[in-house]
């Protein structure tokens, strides 16, 4: 009798330190180990779920060099106490809508906040995009995050990324960069300049687009790059200027006939990005983990879409696509390019300064951060 007791109190025992270990934080009681400092990040981090919008497919190398990467290791890092609810291809937010839906809490995070699609709030990131001579997707990486973690002052004693970012209250890191843009047609082979012509309507993605393709004596239509399939198989628009490591993502390689390639039209980066009051949510070591995996993926990511050139070309080409180098051009077309890659970058600097923006400054800083990691500039542009 008195065994029989005994046991029913060591087993009462047990049952009563279960129900007081049950009144724990239940996510952080049965979490894996996390190596090094990730273990504070873990057991302290209240649970999280966001909801992030992208406005790209799964195929686009955003998604699978940058979003899924990071994503992932975000939530393998925090033991899951922060997870992302993804959706793309703007199923939940139209790209280019992001910014808006961050602000009214329709989603969490912004995937592919474009702030090249909106100048007016955001007119210093377009930068990216003035063109050059030579880069790439890896050059361009390098250049922008010194860009974003830059300490020189642009306008009124603030960063690029203050400016930009922080008087807006926001948190963002930066989207790998393009590879570089090339100019693509439905309808000319860039023989002689008359080619160039106002009833060739060409895609653009800012303002700097819009400079150039004024400077080329095209028009330019701008358009979110969502929409430009339909539009070239349309006959709405007549070409684009655009990368090629994304053709297939958007099924470009199937309407594109005519191609210049060497000829540097810029770059473009997107950010991702939430408010201040999301970030906040993060506990610091949490942030720190973000952002290590931001800046590891978007450098990934950068390699990625460099490494697919070849096989979009490829794909182009194999359904009727031309490719036409620069140096090959006829040479009042190249000199035509050239002179328009210059002109592209003093219109758009004399545009922002007339809005009151620093735009030399912001050209300025771009142009010497491509230059240290191997970029080439026109001279013209390096004697600015």
């Amino acid at each position: 009798m008195k065994k029989s007791f005994m046991l029913f109190g060591l087993l009462l025992l047990v049952l009563v330190l279960v129900a007081c270990g049950g009144t724990t934080n239940e996510s952080t009681e049965n979490m894996e180990p996390v190596s090094g400092d990730n273990d504070a990040a873990a057991t302290t981090q209240e649970k999280l779920k966001f909801r992030a919008s992208s406005g790209v497919p799964d195929k686009h190398f955003w998604y699978r060099g940058m979003f899924k990467p990071l994503t992932d290791a975000v939530a393998a890092d925090t033991n899951d106490q922060i997870t992302f609810d993804v959706f793309n291809a703007g199923e939940l937010v139209e790209l280019g809508n992001e910014y808006d839906a961050l602000l009214s809490g329709q989603i969490d995070i912004a995937l592919t906040l474009m702030p090249p699609y909106d100048p007016a709030r955001f007119p210093y990131t377009e930068a990216v995009m003035l063109p050059l001579l030579s880069s790439d997707a890896e050059i361009a990486q390098k250049a922008f995050a010194n860009v974003m973690s830059s300490d020189r002052a642009i306008k009124d004693g603030k960063t690029y990324y203050e400016l930009e970012f922080g008087d807006k209250g926001l948190v963002a890191f930066a989207n790998p960069p393009t590879e570089p843009y090339v100019f693509s047609t439905t309808k000319t082979n860039f023989e002689s300049v008359s080619d160039f012509t106002q009833s060739i309507r060409i895609r653009t993605a800012s303002r700097v687009h819009e400079i150039l393709s004024k400077e080329l004596g095209i028009t330019g239509q701008s358009l979110p790059i969502s929409d430009a399939y339909d539009a070239l198989s349309r006959n709405a628009l007549d070409g684009i200027l655009y990368n090629a490591p994304d053709w297939i993502a958007f099924g470009l390689d199937e309407v594109i006939k005519y191609t210049i390639t060497g000829a540097n039209f810029g770059h473009f980066v997107g950010h991702t990005a939430m408010t201040e009051s999301t970030w906040n949510k993060l506990t610091p070591e949490v942030q720190e983990i973000f952002q290590k995996r931001a800046l590891e993926a978007a450098a990934g990511g950068a390699t990625l879409t460099k490494s697919e050139t070849q096989q979009n070309i490829d794909s182009n080409i194999a359904k009727g696509g031309k490719i036409i180098e620069f140096d090959d051009v006829n040479p009042e077309v190249k000199s035509l390019i050239e002179e328009a890659i210059v002109n592209s970058w003093t219109q758009w600097i004399s545009n922002l300064e007339a809005q009151g923006h620093a735009g030399k400054e912001m050209a300025l800083l771009w142009r010497d951060e491509l230059v240290k990691v191997g970029a080439t500039l026109p001279q013209e542009i390096m004697d600015l």
